[in-house]
């Protein structure tokens, strides 16, 4: 969970990126046994099975990522931990557009490299597996690429009525399909945003899901970024700068009980 949502809007929108991502997406995706990327922390791994499969790529920047398939590949399970670590969300946009292409660019690398076999991943984890396992990867790239151009698309459509009228049999079926995409992506942004917030609990941060689509305009832009470092620097690393958080959840929770732990734990799952 981000530690100092409370810097500034940034920081609230990307708290609750997270907790969709960690609370409702990746259990969900462990639920089902399908591939899950890990996250860069939290990880819990027995030894072996780390070496068994190769340990961590050193020359892919979202290594965590990468591991997560690796170990769908070779047959292992990731499970959800009902547990929480602190974590300190860029409270900057230059830190967090370069943490952001960063993992763009990972998960780019990451399709690259196992796309070198895709017969024996389709045939190791099945048709559905597989195909989750691209969406989370891949499809997460090419949706951040293309979201403000289908985006604006899609509002100047229904705006001036082009995609509410249609002449042909054609025409309505591509209205439809147009249409149906617009709002499954709409229910992608908000549904596991507000899931996430009703579990923790988080209210307050209720009314900043209405600026996700901003947000994801920034995710687009370091979309972008990445797939231009892909091509010409695979090998740079974008450091995050940490320790600069001005707000903190964690030392909150100590000033108001002495054990903050104690209260994660008296909530439950998050």
């Amino acid at each position: 969970m981000i530690d100092n949502t409370r810097d500034n809007w940034l920081t609230r929108l990307f708290s609750i990126e997270y907790a969709a991502l960690f609370d409702v997406i990746n259990p969900g995706l462990a639920a089902l046994r399908c591939p899950v990327p890990l996250g860069g922390t939290s990880n819990h791994l027995r030894t072996a099975v780390l070496k068994g499969v190769g340990g961590w790529d050193a020359w892919n920047v979202t290594e965590d990522a990468d591991l997560g398939i690796r170990l769908a590949l070779m047959g292992y399970r990731v499970a959800d931990l009902p547990s929480s670590t602190f974590e300190e969300a860029p409270a900057s946009l230059r830190a967090w557009v370069k943490q952001r292409s960063r993992w763009m660019k990972g998960f780019l690398q990451v399709c690259v490299t196992h796309s070198r076999q895709p017969w024996r991943g389709l045939r190791v984890l099945g048709p559905a597996k597989f195909l989750g396992a691209v969406t989370m990867t891949l499809g997460t790239v090419v949706a951040a690429l293309g979201f403000p151009l289908f985006t604006a698309v899609s509002v100047v459509g229904i705006a001036t009525g082009r995609l509410l009228t249609a002449e042909t049999l054609v025409e309505a079926a591509s209205t439809g399909l147009s249409l149906t995409l617009f709002a499954g992506g709409v229910c992608a942004m908000t549904l596991p945003a507000l899931t996430a917030l009703r579990r923790r609990g988080w209210w307050e941060l209720g009314p900043t899901v209405a600026a996700l689509p901003v947000y994801y305009v920034l995710i687009s832009w370091a979309a972008w970024r990445g797939l231009f470092e892909f091509v010409w620097a695979p090998s740079h690393w974008n450091k995050t700068d940490h320790g600069l958080a001005r707000t903190s959840r964690l030392g909150s929770l100590k000033r108001l009980s002495g054990d903050p732990w104690r209260l994660l734990r008296a909530r439950g799952r998050p």
